[in-house]
C-alpha cells in the first residue's frame, strides 16, 4: 500500500499519533531552552545551577517513565491519552503559576514525564501496534508530526512572549492544552484499530518485560538504538565549538541545519518503505551507514568540501535519524510483539534518555582534556561500527532461531 491511500484509509489515527508527537514539543529540550533567560533571571540561577536543575528532573523524568509508560498497555488508550494531556496541561499551568523554586522544578519535571515523555510515547506505541503490514510506513508518518511542531513552536513562543510575556504564554498552552488539545485526541484515539484486529494482524505471542532482559538480541540490538541519539547530542551541544574548530561560520551552520531536517523528513519517508518491506531488524544494522560516514567526513582536513563541509556532515546526520525513526518504531514489535509494547518502550526510552543526558558532560569533559574532534569523531566512529555488527548479529540470531523464546511479528 503506498502512502497516499495508506493516509485516506487512516488518516484520523495516524494525525493523533502525529499530534501526540507533535506536542511532546511542549517537553523537548529546544523548546524549554527558549525560556532558559527568563527561568534564571526569575529565579537567580546560575547557567551551571539551571543546567544542573535541568538535568536532575530529565534524570528522574527518565526514572518515572519506567513506570508509567507501561501503563498504555493496561489502559483504554483514550484514557491514557487524556491523562497524559491532563498531565501536559497542568505543567504548564504550574509554570505559570511558579513563584519559588520548587514549583519551577515541578513544572519542568512535568514538562519532561508528560510532554517530551509520555506524549511521544503515547505516539510511537500506539502506533506501533495499531499496524503490522504498514508499520514502517505508519511510524514514518507519525515521526513527522515532530519535526513539523519543532519549525512551529520556536516563533509560537516568541511571538506570545513578545504579546504577553513569558510566564503568561504557559498559561496560553495549558488553556489550549486543555480546551482543544485534550478534547480532540480523545476522541481521535477513538480510531484506534480494535485489539482483535491488531492480533489478526500480529498472531505471534508478546511477551512481557522481565522475558526482554533475559533475550540476548535486546543487549546485541541496544548499543545501535542508542547511539544516535547519544552521540548526536553530544556533537549538537557543542557544536559551536566545532564549528570554530573546522573553520565553519554560524550563518554556514545554521543553512546546513535547514538541509539536516530536509534529509530528516525525506529518509524517513523512504525508510518506512523499506521498513515494512525488509523488516525493520534487518534495516537497523544498514541505519548506521550515514553516521558512520557523517563521522568519517570530520576526519578529512576541513578544506576537503570547502563551503560544502557542514552541509555534508549534518545532511547525512539527518539521514541516519530520518531512517532510525520507522526502524526504531518497528523494531520492539517485531521481537517482542504488541501486547506489553509500552512496558518494553517504557525500558528503552530512559536509556536513550539517559543517554542524551550524560552525553553534554561527557563530551565536555573530552574536550576539555584537550582531545579535538577529529579524535571524538573517530571514536564515535568506531563505536557507531562496532554497534551494527552487534546488531547484524542480533539478526543472525533471529534468522536461525538460536535465542531462547522471543516472537516477533
Amino acid at each position: 500500500m503506498g502512502y497516499f491511500s495508506f493516509i485516506r484509509a487512516e488518516f484520523r489515527f495516524l494525525l493523533f499519533g502525529f499530534l501526540m508527537m507533535g506536542l511532546s514539543n511542549f517537553g523537548q529540550t529546544f523548546f524549554i531552552a527558549l525560556y532558559s533567560e527568563y527561568f534564571r533571571d526569575a529565579f537567580a540561577l546560575t547557567n551551571t545551577q539551571f543546567g544542573g536543575l535541568y538535568s536532575a528532573v530529565t534524570l528522574a523524568s527518565a526514572v518515572c517513565l519506567l513506570y508509567s509508560g507501561k501503563l498504555i498497555d493496561r489502559w483504554r488508550l483514550p484514557v491514557f491519552a487524556g491523562m497524559t494531556l491532563i498531565g501536559l496541561a497542568l505543567a504548564c499551568l504550574v509554570i505559570f503559576l511558579a513563584q519559588e523554586l520548587w514549583m519551577l522544578a515541578l513544572g519542568l519535571f512535568m514538562l519532561r514525564q508528560f510532554g517530551q515523555g509520555l506524549s511521544s510515547h503515547t505516539g510511537m506505541t500506539a502506533t506501533s501496534r495499531a499496524y503490522q503490514k504498514n508499520r514502517g510506513r505508519a511510524t514514518a508518518l507519525v515521526q513527522l508530526g515532530y519535526a513539523g511542531f519543532e519549525g512551529f513552536f520556536p516563533v509560537m513562543a516568541i511571538t506570545l512572549m513578545a504579546l504577553y510575556g513569558w510566564q503568561q504564554s504557559w498559561l496560553v498552552f495549558g488553556v489550549f492544552l486543555a480546551l482543544v488539545a485534550l478534547p480532540l485526541l480523545v476522541f481521535m484515539s477513538r480510531f484506534e484499530p480494535q485489539a482483535k484486529e491488531r492480533q489478526d494482524a500480529a498472531p505471534a505471542a508478546s511477551v512481557d518485560r522481565a522475558h526482554v532482559l533475559r533475550d540476548r538480541r535486546f543487549y546485541l540490538v541496544l548499543p545501535l538504538y542508542v547511539a544516535p541519539p547519544f552521540l548526536l547530542t553530544g556533537m549538537f551541544f557543542h557544536q559551536i565549538v566545532l564549528a570554530e574548530e573546522r573553520g565553519w561560520s554560524l550563518a554556514l551552520l545554521a543553512g546546513a541545519f535547514s538541509l539536516y531536517a530536509g534529509m530528516k523528513i525525506a529518509a524517513s519517508l523512504v525508510s518506512g518503505i523499506v521498513v515494512d518491506r525488509i523488516t525493520a531488524l534487518r534495516a537497523l544494522p544498514f541505519s548506521s551507514i550515514p553516521l558512520i560516514l557523517a563521522f568519517a567526513s570530520l576526519l578529512l582536513p576541513p578544506e576537503t568540501f570547502g563551503i560544502y563541509a557542514p552541509f555534508v556532515y549534518l545532511g547525512l546526520c539527518g539521514l541516519n535519524l530520518g531512517m532510525i525513526g520507522p526502524v526504531s518504531g518497528g523494531l520492539w514489535p517485531e521481537l517482542f510483539g504488541t501486547q506489553h509494547l509500552g512496558a518494553i518502550r517504557s525500558l528503552t526510552s530512559p536509556i536513550a534518555i539517559f543517554g542524551t543526558a550524560a552525553a553534554p558532560v561527557l563530551f565536555g569533559v573530552a574536550i576539555d582534556a584537550g582531545f579535538d574532534f577529529q579524535t571524538i569523531a573517530f571514536g564515535c566512529a568506531c563505536f557507531v561500527g562496532l554497534a551494527a555488527l552487534l546488531a547484524f548479529a542480533a539478526g543472525r540470531d533471529t534468522l536461525s532461531n538460536t535465542f531462547e523464546g522471543g516472537p516477533h511479528d
